[in-house]
């Protein structure tokens, strides 16, 4: 019930005494509903919140003819210092052993290989006297 009604605009001359005291009493009215509405809301929350239950949100106004003032998205979207690097870049390879498919269908071509890295955990017996 955000909308109020506004009382029609009558042209000075034609005012007499008593619509003035009428429009100033709707003036009145319209403020006291107005608080009225403002304190059953609040009310309502209190009541809201002594019964464990959720608060009304708070809707914020659309925002889809306006434009936002933020950062241009030409950063990519990673912070300074964040540079993309690869996990093993500075993994020394021990042993590299390239490894040919099992099943190759007829009629297909080579086209390349795609190198991996994968580690492994080697245990050993280390004696010391």
């Amino acid at each position: 019930m955000k909308g109020t009604l506004k009382p029609p605009i009558i042209p000075e001359d034609e005012k007499s005494p008593l619509v003035q005291e009428l429009l100033a009493f709707i003036e009145q009215q319209a403020s006291i509903i107005q608080h009225l509405i403002e304190e059953i809301q609040k009310l309502k929350d209190e009541i809201a919140r002594l019964k464990n239950q959720p608060p009304r949100p708070d809707i914020k106004p659309s925002s889809l003819g306006k434009k936002k003032k933020g950062k241009s998205k030409t950063s990519k979207g990673q912070r300074p210092g964040s540079k993309k690097r690869h996990k093993t870049a500075k993994l020394k390879i021990h042993e590299t052993k390239p490894i040919e498919p099992e099943h190759i269908p007829d009629g297909s071509e080579f086209r390349y290989y795609k190198p991996f890295v994968v580690q492994d955990l080697k245990i050993e017996a280390h004696n010391i006297r």
